[in-house]
């Protein structure tokens, strides 16, 4: 213990004696040391960490399945869940949900809360109880029954002041008198962050027999012992025999999936490509730093051969310089943990609405221990082979009084170059992933959503309480709201919407053609299923193909009327004319195609488009919708003006989601932002610390061979081929690393591919690109040392020689 402690007083003295060096050294640790810490803290929350409930392993979800439309995981119908429910063997329970907005009354201005009506075994599945006050009980989810409510933590303390006495008190959500019977744990996020009221979901007895209303999210907890596989295999038996039972369920199945599998499925691959990016940038700042131990320990030749013929033993020498080399890498660590810190902070301020569990990521003790081991991992290996090299200096050379030592020895300068084309070629896999990724993320926002997105505002609006419980009601608001709008200065149209694209979720709806044999249920004609009001289509500049738009005559009790897109006039009526023919919802009237639309992007950019059918709104007015506002200028500038509108109109009711139709998409396409985003930062900091690299392995070639250069210059080499010389030394290790590296990438980032949009993996153009920049900033690297040699005076170095 004490000769060690003697190496690390002599370590830090020399550390200190050479500040440039360890500044350098540490710095290039602490970039890829507090990358991996701080990507490794997202992999650690999301990946690693089981969910935040008690024996999550055994928390599953149940979907329907129906493989004639392509869906694996569909809601469920009332009656199946019931079914399910019933005759399984497999689940301790089940219990179901649906998302729910509430308009919560305040003594300032309402709020709209979102929140889901839950079973009331959904808590003790999950087995998680409130902080405060008790769950649902079992009853509380009949018709008839006394209406209560659980909010969340943040809700209780940001709405009610974090009263102790909040249980047991009555609030007003959408009008109607709710109990407070609970309050859940802070870090409780269930069914997604957003939710902070929880009511009982109470079907009425109609929905609860109607096994065509498909609106249920289900979650179970398998029985000790029970597999995965078994649980599958047991559902699958149960939906094939109410298949068989009930005419409805033909091409209905079930699907049973791990719930942690559905919370961060969709972002493992992101992730893991981040953490070998991050890797990457790791294994190039220890290849930098490696070289500067070579280039330090050649200056330290004679230092090092005299401890040797004194009698040091190499293991002690090796010992000292690789405490050297865990100082530096721990110096890093520390730094690093406080730029992982404040990367940290910065990715979750840019991707929280992209990244699941965001409010578990952390820098905790694992984190710290993950740091703290690749900093002594680090510290070993880029300090192991320069130890080695250095621990064996030739004695007679060394000790020479103008003798250059073993740092310039054949055997250093390979291994050095080694490092160097290592360098390069992961660089260049980094610099190709990223390149891809810039190219994917244009490709997708050169897709065409259908409409016009500028300049146009939205808001969302839920009607509730006794004004609004005839349909009668709900459409004379939105009528009287969209003549309030259409008339502010600034204006040029309104409509509204229950599904405005990219904006998340859609329904769909089986229909029937006039003139057509019907079709077996459950397999019958399908699209997609919104409202829309006059002036919806104008606003968002969606164009008419052929027909009319809906106009004040499609109201109530008009002729019913339907508008079509382009994909299902082309998928249902191929070699007609779609105009004038007639179709129907299930047993509803026929309704008269008068119009068809552009196809527009409903689910994302990089979805593919889908029949889809508009009915007039005003046939069919329901309580929540998307009012649409196009304007001349600015429409974030109009934001106000349409809020002191609509509060004329109705004063009580919350707007919310108050944003510009741009954000939308710009919300819809985050993640795969974030993706290039990040990758695309860790591939500039690789081709910096590459170029670094590279530079000094150059510029220490040249102090290596000043007197060699001298003498060429004196017998007659000119500056331009002394140019050659060095540049040339340096393109070879460049070209080599490339030829490596576009290998490396070939296999590589196939592992991407999910990834990436309208780009293949391996994509020509970018592989070519990204080899040119590359070998383009290899020779800027390598040109800073050639100039410098093109400097040497022949005289001076053949003197110092």
């Amino acid at each position: 213990m004490e000769t060690l402690l003697k190496d690390i007083r002599y370590g830090v003295r020399t550390l200190f004696k050479n500040r440039g060096f360890t500044v350098v050294a540490v710095l290039a640790l602490a970039l890829g040391i507090g990358a991996n810490s701080a990507i490794f803290s997202v992999v650690n929350a999301v990946l690693l960490r089981p969910l935040p409930f008690e024996q999550s392993d055994r928390l599953v979800m149940v979907w329907e399945k129906r493989l004639q439309l392509g869906r694996v995981r569909n809601v469920v119908s009332p009656p199946d869940f019931n079914d399910w429910r019933a005759q399984n063997q497999v689940f301790e329970d089940m219990a179901a949900f649906i998302g729910q907005g509430f308009n919560l009354a305040t003594t300032s201005e309402p709020e709209r809360i979102q929140g889901a009506g839950v079973s009331p075994s959904l808590f003790s599945i999950l087995r998680v109880q409130p902080r405060m006050g008790r769950a649902f009980e079992a009853n509380e989810d009949k018709p008839g029954s006394s209406q209560v409510v659980i909010i969340s933590s943040a809700l209780w303390q940001r709405g009610f002041a974090s009263d102790p006495e909040i249980v047991g008190k009555t609030i007003k959500l959408n009008e109607n008198a709710y109990t407070v019977v609970g309050v859940m744990p802070a870090a409780f996020v269930f069914p997604n962050r957003t939710s902070e009221i929880w009511v009982p979901l109470v079907l009425s007895p109609e929905d609860a027999r109607n096994r065509g209303g498909h609106n249920l999210t289900v979650v179970a907890r398998l029985k000790p012992g029970v597999s995965l596989q078994k649980a599958r295999t047991e559902m699958d038996s149960i939906a094939a025999g109410l298949e068989q039972q009930y005419q409805v369920n033909t091409g209905h199945g079930a699907n049973v999936f791990s719930l942690y599998e559905e919370v961060v499925a969709g972002a493992r691959p992101a992730l893991l490509v981040l953490l070998g990016a991050v890797a990457f940038v790791l294994l190039i700042a220890c290849a930098n730093v490696a070289n500067l131990l070579f280039a330090r320990s050649a200056a330290r030749q004679k230092e090092i051969a005299i401890r040797t013929a004194l009698g040091a033993r190499r293991s002690r020498i090796v010992r000292q310089l690789l405490t050297e080399s865990v100082l530096l890498a721990i110096t890093g660590g520390i730094i690093g943990v406080l730029f992982a810190l404040w990367g940290l902070d910065l990715l979750l301020a840019i991707g929280e609405s992209s990244i699941p569990r965001v409010k578990e990521i952390k820098l905790d003790g694992w984190v710290l221990g993950f740091s703290l081991l690749i900093s002594l991992a680090t510290g070993l290996i880029f300090g192991l082979v320069p130890a080695l090299q250095a621990s064996k200096p030739d004695l007679n050379e060394a000790l020479k009084e103008g003798g250059r030592g073993a740092g310039g020895s054949i055997r250093g300068n390979r291994t050095r170059s080694l490092f160097v084309v290592a360098e390069v070629a992961i660089c260049l896999v980094l610099l190709i992933g990223a390149g891809l990724m810039i190219k994917s993320f244009a490709r997708l926002l050169d897709v065409s959503p259908g409409f016009n997105p500028e300049n146009v505002l939205l808001m969302n609006v839920a009607l509730s309480g006794s004004r609004y419980k005839e349909g009668s009601q709900v459409a004379s608001f939105y009528q009287r709201s969209l003549e309030r709008l259409s008339s502010l200065p600034g204006v040029q149209s309104a409509g509204a919407t229950t599904l405005l694209p990219m904006a998340g979720g859609f329904g769909s709806r089986y229909f029937r053609i006039e003139g057509r044999p019907p079709q077996p249920a459950g397999q019958g004609f399908n699209a997609n299923f919104n409202l829309a009001t006059p002036g919806y289509f104008q606003t968002m500049n969606i164009p008419f193909i052929e027909g009319r738009d809906f106009d004040d005559h499609d109201v109530l009790k008009a002729s019913e009327a339907v508008i079509i897109n382009q994909d299902m006039a082309r998928r249902y009526w191929p070699d007609e004319d779609p105009i004038g023919k007639r179709l129907a919802v299930g047993d509803g009237p026929w309704r008269t195609v008068v119009g068809i639309v552009g196809d527009l992007k409903q689910a994302g950019l990089d979805i593919e488009t889908r029949p889809e059918m508009f009915w007039p709104y005003y046939q069919l007015p329901v309580p929540f919708a998307t009012l649409v506002v196009r304007t001349s200028g600015d429409p974030q500038a109009m934001t106000s003006t349409v809020r002191s509108a609509m509060q004329e109109i109705d004063k009580d009711l919350p707007l919310y989601d108050i944003k510009t139709v741009n954000e939308v998409i710009s919300e819809s396409v985050a993640p795969r932002r974030l993706n290039m985003l990040l990758l695309g930062i860790f591939a500039g900091l690789a081709l910096v610390l590459a170029a670094v690299g590279l530079y000094g392995v150059i510029s220490y070639s040249v102090s290596q061979r000043t007197g060699e250069i001298g003498i060429r210059m004196a017998l007659g080499a000119s500056h331009k081929s002394v140019l050659r010389l060095v540049v040339g030394q340096g393109m070879v290790l460049a070209l080599i690393g490339v030829a490596i590296g576009v290998v490396a990438s070939f296999f590589l980032t196939k592992f991407m591919a999910t990834l990436l949009f309208g780009v293949s993996a391996t994509d020509p153009l970018t592989f070519v690109a990204i080899s040119v920049l590359l070998m383009g900033v290899s020779m800027v690297a390598s040109l800073v040392p050639a100039r410098r040699a093109m400097k040497v005076d022949p005289m001076v170095a053949l003197r110092y020689e």
